[in-house]
Formats: structure tokens, C-alpha cells, sequence
């Protein structure tokens, strides 16, 4: 019977436990939705459909420096970025502390039922151990150095991301750019067009020109229209994109205030290769990981060695027998005769504490370990290894890209320059088709299809320009000095050199300019 209610208990708290368990997790579940519920709420009341919580929105207009100033403060992953330096702070503190010396409490308190007849009750103890690493075998050193490396790789890892901010923030500028500088072409085409359009009419109306001509300058003017809501649609979406980089509400009212341009730059890939060996965040970190490698079979290769310690503790203890047996023997005593204390068992207050007290040096040497260190060493050695074939692969990328880089740049410069030539020829040739059609030596037709090569023209001339940027935007980018240097001043380069903290801090705290007016899009 005893064990059929054991039984029914036991089933019993199994079936508590799991309906706790199930309870949790619905709990759980409940939370998460009302967490998403309290955002929603404060999404909407923030920026409504097009906003998002703690957004900011611009207002007016907005240069280049503008835009990476805004992304720097307020993209999601700077602002990572820049909490992964708390890590490597913890980092630091973490290898400092395996040189510092460890303190530990230890209390307890136990009860023994046992029916032995001079088996302890009652036991009591406290202990306080203080151990002060001597030697470990290099692992102090190595976890040191390591976290430092960790800080450095952090930092890098920042300038990275910072790079690349600035990457995205300049390639989306120039998209925005390129829109609407091919809005323009549209509509300067619709402007063409309209004008050819009123002169076919009034030709009709003087029964110079044909019916279809009319209908044919309307189709023309209707198509131009068509590309126009096409392009202008384009470039309101090119703003979203650049919002969304910046990190600021889509209900901003931001206009570019720069405009597409060409400038020539002469580059080296020779040149542009050297200052991106001593730049490249990436490059940086490839050596980070083969430093925090070394250190890593370094922090193996100390579980070998023996490990020295001066240690010392400090222990008070309390034996007590069963609360009854000063009755049953009728033993007195006191601390002074190393008796129990006159006021029995059962009081704590009256009872003896034993006292040790040692200090020491204490050497660990692990002698064999079934060669699991050894097998540890192995691995750590052989991720070496993979870290510097690593670094390699990348070097021979980053030449690849510089090598690209250059190539795109110099294609792209001898299509900017045909393009300018073809803008004018173009322009000559819708004048030449326009004083025709006057005059009747020329169709309608002949002025439609001058119009489209000029609109053609027009619009590969700021495609080429666009490219042109892009492919020096991606030369800085693979030199590894975006947003740091530009490659105005390979001239002046003297070799690989490591960044400053100055320069990414400079960086990071960067203000928005007078033009630009930042408002709480609560407000």
C-alpha cells in the first residue's frame, strides 16, 4: 500500500512539473507577443506606416557629406559596431584577471539522521581560500596578448563596417544622382517633343503636313511621357534606398544637392596594391587572426607545464554530536578543556570552533593526460596554418579587385569621353533635322529620330559618368581608405602604416551640417 501511494506521488509531481513546463512556455510565448504588441504601437505612433521608433527625419537639402554624416550616427551597424568594443574591453579585463590572484568563500551546513550511535549531528564550515598564480606555464601572457589582439580586431572591425557605410551611402548618392539627372533627359525630350508636336499642327493647319505626322508626334510625346513617370518613380525610389542606408524615416524630405561630374584621376594599380597592404581593415584582421592563433597554441602548449600557486586558506569547523547526549552521559566541559561547552549540544553559542589555518606554495603538473594536450596543441598549430593560407587568399583578392577597380575606371573614362563628343554631334543633328522641317527638306520623322539619339546621348553620357564614380568609388573601397584618404594621394604615400584610433574616432562623432535639419519625427 506504502508503495502504490509513493507510486501515485511520484506520477503526481511528474505531472506538475510538465504542466509547469507547458505553462512556461505559453508564458513565454505571451510575453514575446505583447513585446511585439508594445512596438507596433510605438511604431505607429512614431512614424505611422512609412516611420519606425526612435527614427529621426531630415528635412532639406543634403550633400554627400550630409548623408555619410547621417548614416554614421544613425545606422543599425555602426552603432553595432561600435557596442562590439565593450566586448573587447570584457575581453581585456577577463585576461588581466588570470593574473590576479582568486579568492573564494565556501559555508556549510549539514544534519546526519544516522542511527550510529557516535555519528555526528550536526556539521558546520566555514573556509576562505586565497590563491596567487606564480607561473602558469605562458598562459597568463598569452590570454593577455590575445585580448589585446581581440581589442585591435574589434577596432578594425569597426573601420570596416564604417567603410562600407560609406560605401553603400556613396553608391546609393550616385544612384539617386543618376535618376534624377535622367529625369532632366526626359524632360528635355518632352520639351522636343511638345515643341515638334505644335509645329506639325500648325503645318497641318497650313496643309504642309500629313494627319499621321500630328499622330505620329503624339505617339512620340506620349511615349516620352511614359518613360518620364517611369524615371521620376525610379528616383523617388532610389531616396527610399538612401534613406534606408542612412537610417533615418522614410517620411524625410531630403534633396541631393549635388550633381553628377566627371573629373579625371590617374592611378597606379601598383601603387593603389602598396597602400592597400598597409590599409585594408580586412588585411588587418587576416594578421589579428594569425596573432590571436599564436597565442592560441601558446595557451595550449602551457597545459604540458607545471603551474605554480601560493596559496593560503583559513577554516573554522563545527563537529557536533546529537543534541541529547550531554543528557545520556552527563559530560560537561568547555573550550578551555576541550570540552563541548556547557550549554549542550544544541547550541550553536556553545559549542567549540575548530580553527586551521595553512599557507603555501602548491605546484600543479599534469604528467599525462591520456595526450589530449598534445592532441589540442595539433588542432591549435593547424588553425594556424589556416589563417595564414587565409591572409594569402585574401591578398591575392585584394589584388584582384585593385587590378579590377583600375581597368573599370580607365573603360569607363574613355566612354565618358566618346560620350561627350556623341552628346554633341547629337545635339548638332536634332538642330540640323529642326531647320529642315521648317524649311520642308525634312519629315517629322527625320526630327523624332535626332530626338531619340539625342535623349540616347544624353542618357549614356550621365550612365558613363555614373559608372565612372562607382569604379572610383570601388578603387578607394578595395585600397581600404573610403571615408579615411582618397586616391588623390597615392603621390604621397610612404608605405604601409596602421591607422590611428584619432582617425575612427573622428570618424564616429562627426555632426550634421547647418543645411540639414534634423527633426524628432514625433514632433
Amino acid at each position: 500500500m506504502q508503495t502504490n501511494i509513493k507510486q501515485f506521488a511520484f506520477l503526481c509531481l511528474c505531472i506538475f512539473w510538465l504542466g509547469l513546463s507547458g505553462c512556461s512556455s505559453e508564458q513565454v510565448a505571451r510575453d514575446i507577443q505583447k513585446n511585439r504588441q508594445v512596438r507596433y504601437e510605438t511604431f505607429l505612433r512614431s512614424g505611422g506606416e512609412t516611420g519606425s521608433p526612435d527614427m529621426e527625419a531630415a528635412v532639406g537639402r543634403v550633400s554627400l557629406d550630409d548623408c555619410i554624416e547621417l548614416a554614421l550616427k544613425h545606422n543599425k551597424q555602426v552603432q553595432m559596431a561600435k557596442l562590439s568594443l565593450l566586448e573587447a574591453k570584457g575581453q581585456i579585463t577577463e585576461a588581466v584577471s588570470t593574473a590576479l590572484p582568486k579568492a573564494s568563500f565556501t559555508g556549510t551546513g549539514m544534519r546526519n539522521d544516522s542511527s550510529s550511535f557516535f555519528s555526528q549531528k550536526e556539521t558546520y564550515e566555514l573556509g576562505l581560500l586565497v590563491r596567487q598564480p606564480l607561473y602558469l606555464g605562458g598562459l597568463a601572457g598569452a590570454a593577455l596578448d590575445a585580448a589585446r589582439v581581440f581589442a585591435y580586431q574589434k577596432q578594425q572591425q569597426l573601420r570596416m563596417v564604417m567603410q562600407a557605410v560609406h560605401f553603400q551611402v556613396r553608391q546609393k548618392y550616385l544612384a539617386a544622382l543618376l535618376a534624377e539627372e535622367l529625369i532632366e533627359v526626359s524632360r528635355q525630350a518632352k520639351r522636343d517633343a511638345e515643341k515638334l508636336l505644335a509645329d506639325t499642327k500648325t503645318k497641318l493647319r497650313y496643309g504642309t503636313a500629313a494627319r499621321f505626322e500630328v499622330l505620329r508626334s503624339e505617339v512620340r510625346l506620349n511615349a516620352i511621357e511614359a518613360t518620364l513617370i517611369h524615371r521620376q518613380n525610379a528616383s523617388r525610389l532610389a531616396l527610399t534606398e538612401l534613406l534606408n542606408v542612412l537610417g533615418i524615416s522614410q517620411t524625410s524630405q531630403i534633396e541631393l544637392a549635388g550633381k553628377l561630374s566627371h573629373e579625371i584621376i590617374e592611378t597606379a594599380a601598383g601603387e593603389c596594391f602598396s597602400i592597400a597592404m598597409g590599409q585594408r581593415p580586412d588585411l588587418l584582421i587576416g594578421e589579428a587572426n594569425i596573432r590571436l592563433a599564436q597565442d592560441n597554441v601558446k595557451a595550449e602548449q602551457a597545459g604540458d607545464r607545471p603551474k605554480v600557486y601560493l596559496q593560503g586558506s583559513y577554516q573554522r569547523s563545527y563537529p557536533g554530536f546529537a543534541a541529547n547526549f550531554s543528557k545520556l552521559g552527563g559530560m560537561g566541559g568547555s573550550e578551555d578543556d576541550g570540552g563541548d561547552g556547557g550549554g549542550g549540544f544544541g547550541d550553536l553559542g556553545g559549542k567549540q570552533w575548530d580553527r586551521v589555518m595553512s599557507g603555501g606554495l602548491v605546484v600543479e603538473w599534469p604528467l599525462f593526460d591520456g595526450f589530449a594536450t598534445r592532441g589540442r596543441i595539433v588542432k591549435a598549430e593547424a588553425i594556424l596554418q589556416q589563417q595564414e593560407v587565409a591572409l594569402e587568399k585574401l591578398e591575392q583578392q585584394v589584388q584582384f579587385e585593385i587590378t579590377q577597380a583600375t581597368l573599370n575606371m580607365e573603360s569607363s573614362e574613355k566612354f565618358v569621353q566618346s560620350q561627350i563628343g556623341n552628346v554633341a554631334n547629337a545635339e548638332e543633328a536634332l538642330r540640323l533635322a529642326q531647320v529642315g522641317f521648317h524649311e520642308g527638306t525634312s519629315s517629322s520623322l527625320d526630327v523624332i529620330s535626332a530626338e531619340l539619339a539625342l535623349s540616347q546621348a544624353r542618357a549614356d553620357y550621365n550612365q558613363a559618368v555614373h559608372d565612372y564614380q562607382l569604379a572610383q568609388l570601388s578603387l578607394n573601397s578595395a585600397m581600404g581608405t573610403l571615408g579615411e584618404e582618397t586616391i588623390h594621394t597615392v603621390a604621397d604615400f610612404d608605405g604601409p602604416r596602421e591607422p590611428t584610433d584619432d582617425k575612427v574616432a573622428a570618424d564616429s562623432t562627426t555632426e550634421t551640417d547647418d543645411n540639414t535639419k534634423i527633426e524628432d519625427s514625433e514632433k
